[in-house]
């Protein structure tokens, strides 16, 4: 059995699954925006087309990536929170 079809097999399983990461990365983007981890926060080094936190430290400067992070970190934190809600206790 291939991926796709585990997830279409298991979607309450994948729902309680992708519920927790969406939680755990809300909480660590709070927990580095706090401690200031520099693997999230560190500047890139050269231009991607990809946006990370890394691009905001590089064009708006370090605190303000952190900011962006903080506030990331709390609107993943409840959205996870009410998804955890909604497949796990509901």
């Amino acid at each position: 059995m291939d991926i796709h079809n585990w997830i279409h097999v298991n979607k309450e399983t994948t729902a309680k699954i992708f519920s927790f990461t969406i939680l755990i990365m809300g909480i660590l983007f709070i927990l580095g925006a706090i401690k200031d981890w520099d693997w999230l926060y560190k500047p890139d080094e050269y231009y991607q087309s990809k946006w990370s936190l890394g691009q905001a430290s590089r064009y708006w400067g370090r605190k303000t990536s952190r900011i962006i992070g903080f506030i990331s970190g709390v609107l993943f934190t409840i959205i996870g929170i009410g998804w955890v809600y909604f497949t796990c206790i509901k």
